[in-house]
């Protein structure tokens, strides 16, 4: 059976407190705190090696935090692996699309929505079920844009089309928070202007935690933008804001952060 929160009114999403992750004598985070608020577009950003990709790991359960607490809307979940956190409406996309390539569109999205669903892969699952899940998966495919691709197997997809396929699973699964880790990488600007927009359309009224580097996505997409450099988080703050911070521009060492 599905895992479930209480999504309380007023009760923030995601809440990080004093986060701290070492490997040895490493530090690579250092009391991170961060709150993010439930149906908030929040950015994550910061130079390479500084710890993006590791905090997106302790929140979503692939590794555990030295130190600190990670809470779901006010539920410690901290250390709960990944499936758990997926069953408490958590899910996670990777900077390389993690799709079936044999498996058609169609059948990716079913397979997210079976394990939402908390069914597994059984044959006697009851016809009515069924039914659910493939009419869930037809209406994700909509919201995506492959309503046209529904036959074709995911490994056949252009690049783009599988980033959209992997957002649809996400959508799938009924996933409350999203973590996307460079949803526009190794796209062209006309690609990553479309996944912004699909991003922004599908995503609506969910929580979005994003890593991203194209700045133009950043600061077009973000409602609030946190920096972390070298395992610290030394703003958070509104876009405008963070464009003029003075900490931020010497943080990417003077690099012109007009969007």
């Amino acid at each position: 059976m599905a895992e479930t929160l209480v999504r309380g009114k007023g009760v923030d999403a995601l809440v990080l407190a004093d986060i701290g992750k070492r490997y040895g004598d490493a530090c690579i985070l250092d009391g991170v705190s961060l709150s993010v608020a439930a149906g908030e577009v929040h950015a994550l950003i910061g130079p390479n090696g500084a710890g993006k990709s590791t905090l997106f790991n302790v929140i979503s359960g692939l590794t555990a935090p030295s130190s600190g607490t990670v809470r779901l809307y006010g539920r410690d979940t901290t250390g709960l692996p990944p499936h758990r956190m997926a069953r408490l409406g958590l899910s996670r996309s990777f900077q390389v699309a993690n799709v079936f390539p044999r498996l058609s569109v169609f059948d990716n999205l079913r397979c997210a929505a079976m394990r939402a669903s908390g069914l597994g892969y059984v044959w006697w699952r009851p016809l009515r079920t069924a039914t659910r899940l493939a009419e869930r998966a037809h209406a994700v495919m909509a919201q995506v844009g492959l309503a046209q691709r529904a036959g074709v197997e995911a490994g056949a997809l252009s690049y783009a089309e599988q980033r959209a396929l992997e957002l649809g699973m996400v959508l799938a699964a009924d996933a409350r928070v999203l973590l996307l880790d460079e949803p526009t990488a190794g796209m062209n600007r006309a690609e990553s202007r479309r996944m912004v927009e699909l991003i922004r359309t599908a995503c609506r009224g969910r929580t979005v935690l994003i890593v991203e580097h194209d700045m133009e996505v950043v600061f077009g997409l973000s409602d609030r933008i946190s920096v972390l450099v070298r395992g610290e988080l030394i703003a958070t703050g509104a876009p405008a804001d963070i464009r003029e911070d003075d900490r931020v521009r010497r943080a990417y060492l003077g690099r012109s952060l007009q969007g």
